[in-house]
């Protein structure tokens, strides 16, 4: 049985650790708003199992327009179970939430080898990139909710 839901924030860090921190301890694995009031995870499930977590926050981007905006951050499907469509289904829910929410926007950062599975998702490349010296180039995508 697959069943996505909201999490706590605490839940996230194994997966996020696992698939996107393998060189940080799992206290590391935490973001700044993972506790803000605004901010929501969800969590997919195989059975009792954790195998994908996305967390959103309320955050707006320098260059987006409009103040209703979610930031999509710590997008994670355990390997194991990735090609499954859990990363579509968590996020279409995920969506749902945040227009309930009254959310007009949803934007991430990603690195540009991975532009093509967001627009996939329905996220649009922007023309905003910057580079991290440890990862590399990264492209701010959005998406109108």
């Amino acid at each position: 049985m697959f069943e996505i839901k909201p999490i706590q924030a605490e839940h996230t860090y194994a997966l996020r650790q696992k698939v996107l921190m393998p060189d940080f301890s799992i206290e590391e694995c935490g973001y700044q708003k993972d506790f803000d009031q605004d901010t929501l995870h969800i969590g997919a499930f195989k059975e009792e199992e954790l195998i994908g977590t996305a967390s959103f926050f309320k955050e707006t981007h320098e260059t987006i327009k409009g103040k209703h905006a979610y930031r999509l951050r710590g997008l994670a499907i355990d390997p194991e179970h990735r090609n499954q469509l859990r990363g579509q289904t968590l996020l279409l829910l995920a969506e749902n939430k945040l227009s309930q929410l009254e959310a007009e926007t949803l934007w991430c950062t990603t690195l540009i080898n991975n532009v093509e599975y967001y627009q996939h998702l329905g996220f649009k490349e922007t023309d905003f990139r910057f580079h991290v010296p440890s990862k590399g180039l990264n492209v701010l995508m959005v998406k109108s909710l």
